[in-house]
């Protein structure tokens, strides 16, 4: 079984790939050699992957922020589900027997933590991703939490904490220097609450983390980067 730590699958888009729009069922995996200790999935289309939900093993649930792809043969082959939504779709949760789709992305600070948080349900499932529809209703699990409130671990996309307490958080390293806080960054890998650096063997952008029931961690992001350089918009060091 191909594990590194409990890290197991790298969702990754094929963004330095020419590829038609269209195309449901992806190229075969060309990154796998490179990574021998993780489980890879490339995206059904040119788009990156911004959020991940399910189990390798049963379905898988990928949104391209703005449409939801499902596969249950491991990434082999994807339906997409939900077609593209005009506002942008960062996760899915679930909540007993149904699946929602999250609009809403809440960059926030926990103390000296930085996390994000999925907020505002857009659509809904009852049936493991296949269908969907509005949601109008209001559910206090997917409200936007309010100061000082305790968030549902399922919302959080980054960091993410296994049921033996350790927790995995996207490594971001600003390019102006160790003291920076602000400004262009990388995403080399991910770090651990117990101090374990986890690099990936190329540079990506990783937007998202995931832990499914059997505790196996999923990072969602581009393919290697093109090109080096950073990306902005983060104001708070990981």
């Amino acid at each position: 079984m191909k594990t590194l730590l409990y890290c197991s699958l790298l969702l990754l888009t094929l963004s330095c790939k020419k590829a038609p729009s269209d195309i449901v069922d992806p190229e075969p995996d060309t990154v796998l050699a490179e990574y021998p200790d993780w489980y890879t999935l490339t995206a059904p289309v040119d788009k990156e992957i911004k959020g991940v939900w399910g189990d390798r093993d049963k379905t898988v649930l990928v949104t391209t922020g703005f449409a939801v792809f499902r596969s249950t043969d491991q990434g082999q082959h994807w339906q997409e589900v939900l077609p593209q939504q005009s506002i942008g779709i960062f996760g899915i949760v679930q909540n007993q027997d149904t699946l929602f789709t999250m609009t809403g992305l809440n960059n926030q600070s926990n103390g000296n933590t930085y996390q994000q948080v999925l907020v505002h349900a857009n659509n809904y499932s009852l049936d493991d991703g296949i269908t969907w529809q509005p949601y109008t209703k209001r559910n206090p699990l997917l409200d936007e939490p309010r100061s000082g409130q305790t968030i549902d671990k399922r919302l959080l996309i980054n960091p993410v904490t296994a049921s033996t307490g350790t927790t995995y958080r996207i490594n971001q390293v600003f390019l102006d220097g160790p003291s920076a806080t602000s400004g262009p960054f990388e995403t080399p890998g991910v770090i651990t609450s117990d101090g374990r650096r986890i690099d990936l063997p190329q540079l990506h952008q990783l937007n998202s983390l995931f832990l499914d029931s059997q505790q196996r961690l999923y990072v969602a992001g581009t393919d290697a980067v093109c090109g080096r350089g950073g990306k902005t918009g983060v104001t708070s060091r990981l």
